[in-house]
């Protein structure tokens, strides 16, 4: 734990968050294409008069993600709160964030 704190810039840590954050549940090609493909399994197991109530879209997999962080926040701020929560993360006791 110590040697990632030590080995990370807080750039690359604010980096890393920045990826985590990103809307996951943006449509890609590849989850659509998936998608596509367990809608045509479905289909060969279900009756043919079934086959247009089964969409891609009942496929696609719907991901739940924390708040993020406002926008609104100073530059500190969003360091302190990196801080805390990469500390937190590694199990850095409060007294030494």
């Amino acid at each position: 734990m110590q040697r990632t704190q030590a080995e990370t810039t807080s750039t690359e840590f604010m980096d890393w968050i920045a990826y985590l954050d990103e809307d996951i549940n943006d449509e890609k090609p590849l989850y659509n294409y998936l998608a596509q493909i367990a809608a045509e399994v479905k289909k060969s197991y279900t009756d043919s008069k079934y086959h247009e109530r089964i969409t891609i879209k009942a496929f696609l997999l719907k991901f739940i993600t924390k708040k993020k962080t406002p926008e609104k926040m100073s530059i500190a701020e969003q360091t302190r709160l990196a801080k805390a929560k990469f500390g937190a993360l590694f199990g850095v006791p409060k007294e030494k964030r």
